[in-house]
């Protein structure tokens, strides 16, 4: 029994019911005593008529304050809940509007309801500008036609929510962004009134996977190039001993011919045997306090003595008063070197121009290489800076200068990469932190 009303105590706190008893028993109680009181002292000789009228009147004086009491009190937990649902109402709308992710609602029209602070952020339309409008207007066309709409309807149908759903969407400008998109129904008394999208950016996210994956493959193909140098280079060695020694030993003008040419494929293998063994050891040697100006003027200079330089002007934009480093000069000069070769390379040697820029950020010292060359589709900028990954036709490049270059960056705990469009050129920017700073 004490189990059952304490459970009625607690339903009753909770809807305000004990309150709500004790102050009408309260007033009972104090029409009753004050009656009392007036019957001792002033009611004291009376008929039955007259007791009869005191009855009802008592008996309207305690139904008029108990119903007053009762209107008041209902009044005052109305707008108590009113305020509490006011309350919340403001803090989810906070949280929704202050979301890092896009908050959108859509009715049953597809047409765009509701679109806080962070949809305007992403996409870059204000919410007077889109409400009304039809989501279609953020679909790329192609996954229109693929009836990506339907799919989200029928995911919604069958499980009321569609969770981590990776898509695309446009922005104002008509940018591609790749999204995680989790869509939830919208129901009222059981019925599906709209629904809801939570929508984040993930390119970030997809350039780092990407990153990761391209150190993975590396990390694996420069296992294989350190077997295969060493498996190369031995027997190479002796076969470049026994070249020179017929070499010397030669009369005829033809045969030394043939060997100066074996002598110099030998010489090709070897330059590749050590691109290998620098890609699969890319740790800097002798570090110094470098100055990055200094060794971008160095390798610049080297470079005029390329004839391809004649051609082509090559400009420096270096930031003023660097902070030095702590690096391998060489191993710098060896990137740089790579990287206006590769632009040379790039360019059609009439009319063209290299741009060198340097700068300081917050954590970070920049190199930015930029060419107005021919450009990368996005399958070739995708293999870059794989080893033996080449453009260039064949015997006029190893493709292991990009990959040599990724890899000594990366030992200095930087990063290299690269943007690029058909036909716009391509840069090259290097990251280099402050962390290694003297």
């Amino acid at each position: 029994m004490h189990r059952y009303w304490k459970k009625f105590l607690d339903i009753s706190r909770g809807f305000h019911l004990g309150y709500l008893l004790l102050a009408s028993f309260s007033i009972i109680l104090f029409v009753l005593g004050i009656w009392e009181i007036l019957e001792q002292r002033v009611f004291q000789h009376r008929t039955e008529s007259t007791a009869l009228a005191e009855l009802a009147v008592r008996g309207f004086l305690v139904f008029a304050l108990l119903g007053g009491w009762t209107i008041w009190i209902v009044y005052h937990f109305r707008n108590q809940l009113i305020d509490q649902l006011s309350i919340t109402e403001d803090r989810y709308r906070i949280i929704v509007e202050n979301s890092a992710d896009a908050i959108i609602t859509i009715g049953l029209n597809n047409h765009i309801q509701s679109w806080n602070k962070g949809a305007e952020r992403l996409f870059r339309w204000t919410a007077p500008e889109v409400i009304g409008q039809a989501i279609g207007l953020m679909i790329p066309h192609k996954l229109l036609t693929a009836g990506e709409l339907l799919c989200l309807a029928y995911g919604i149908t069958q499980a009321s929510e569609v969770k981590n759903y990776q898509t695309e969407r446009l922005d104002r400008d008509g940018r591609h962004i790749p999204v995680n998109l989790t869509e939830t129904a919208l129901i009222s008394n059981g019925n599906v009134i709209g629904r809801s999208q939570i929508i984040r950016d993930i390119s970030e996210l997809q350039t780092i996977e990407h990153q990761m994956r391209q150190s993975d493959r590396l990390a694996t193909v420069g296992q294989l190039a350190a077997g295969v140098a060493h498996e190369i280079g031995n027997p190479l060695t002796s076969i470049s001993s026994l070249v020179q020694l017929l070499e010397r030993r030669m009369q005829n003008p033809d045969h030394i011919s043939k060997l100066g040419r074996i002598k110099s494929n030998i010489e090709r293998i070897t330059k590749i045997v050590h691109e290998l063994v620098d890609f699969t050891r890319p740790q800097a040697t002798d570090v110094q306090n470098v100055q990055i100006n200094d060794v971008i003027k160095s390798a610049v200079g080297l470079m005029t003595y390329d004839n391809r330089s004649q051609k082509i002007n090559i400009e420096l934009d270096l930031g003023p008063d660097l902070p030095r480093i702590k690096a391998s000069p060489d191993k710098l000069h060896q990137v740089v070197v790579n990287l206006i070769v590769n632009a040379f390379d790039a360019l059609k040697e009439k009319g063209d121009s290299i741009r060198i820029i340097t700068a300081e950020k917050s954590f970070s010292i920049t190199i930015r290489v930029e060419d107005n060359g021919s450009g990368m589709n996005p399958d070739v900028m995708d293999k870059i800076f794989e080893p033996f990954f080449t453009t260039k036709d064949v015997g006029k490049g190893t493709g292991l200068g990009l990959s040599v270059s990724h890899g000594i960056i990366n030992s200095m705990k930087g990063k290299l990469v690269v943007t690029s469009e058909p036909g716009a050129g391509a840069a090259f920017l290097i990251e280099i932190p402050k962390e290694t700073q003297i």
